[in-house]
């Protein structure tokens, strides 16, 4: 009878300890889905602005059929959530012809403190990268349920925490990735290198002075990991350039020019390769 009961207990444990784990899964999806829920759209569109803004929701109802996008872009913002340069990036790709969604990973019910922007110190909430691939990967996935960006390419795109991500997320069907305000060096062994797959093109940017990379271990930049052969590409602003010391550098109209012709680049290779 003991020994029954101590079965029964090892039983019961087992049982609680799968209904946690089916809760946790749950309530992650949920947080997930509040992401996206909450993301920026910018839509190329025919109006005298080039662009609109929507909500995920009403993405397939507001795609203007004069200027239908040609690729979707998942932009992940840095670590003080969606801003002003969530919406210059957005707003400038749209008018190119690009449909920018942005999730705002500040939806989360539990979101702590990974950074200090007005001391640019990071590294407060080390786990936070594996929460921000979880997004961008999530992002990926309910942007291509949408009947507006059927058989659309998708490309992913991240400033600074959004960069780290975007350069270290594995295993993401992107046509392209681009890098900004990232140097893709760091102690963290999960923060280190670029995980992009051998036949995805990665723009990387970066100035040699950023402020954010003083230490001597975040030093660098992502041609050290890039592949030479799929057109890939690490710019480095250096002095006398006033980009030197600069962590946004998209905001710049050269810069801009710069990522544009990537774009087009990487996705004729694209298109060409997946014709047919």
């Amino acid at each position: 009878m003991r020994r029954f009961f101590s079965h029964c207990r090892i039983a019961m444990k087992l049982v609680l300890a799968m209904l946690v784990s089916v809760s946790f899964a749950r309530a992650d999806e949920a947080e997930l889905q509040r992401t996206w829920d909450a993301a920026r759209v910018y839509l190329p569109a025919a109006t005298p602005a080039g662009f609109v803004e929507s909500g995920v929701g009403d993405i397939d109802a507001r795609i203007d059929p004069e200027s239908p996008p040609v690729a979707v872009i998942v932009y992940a913002h840095g670590c003080s959530g969606l801003s002003r340069i969530t919406d210059t990036t957005g707003r400038f790709l749209a008018q190119a012809g690009y449909a920018v969604v942005a999730p705002d990973s500040f939806a989360r019910i539990d979101k702590p403190k990974s950074c200090d922007p007005a001391t640019h110190r990071g590294g407060l909430h080390r786990a936070v990268l594996g929460w921000r691939q979880d997004e961008i990967r999530h992002a990926v996935e309910q942007a291509s349920l949408l009947q507006s960006f059927n058989d659309l390419p998708v490309v992913i795109m991240g400033h600074s925490q959004g960069a780290i991500t975007v350069a270290t997320i594995v295993d993401v069907p992107a046509a392209a990735r681009i890098v900004e305000g990232w140097t893709c060096h760091a102690g963290w062994p999960e923060y280190h290198g670029l995980n992009s797959d051998p036949d995805q093109p990665v723009l990387a940017l970066v100035g040699t002075l950023d402020p954010w990379f003083k230490s001597q271990v975040l030093s660098g930049d992502c041609g050290a990991f890039m592949s030479q052969d799929n057109g890939s590409r690490s710019i480095v602003y250096q002095k006398p350039d006033y980009l030197a010391d600069k962590h946004w550098l998209s905001v710049d109209r050269a810069v801009q020019a710069e990522i544009l012709e990537f774009l087009n680049r990487s996705l004729t290779i694209w298109r060409n390769e997946n014709a047919g």
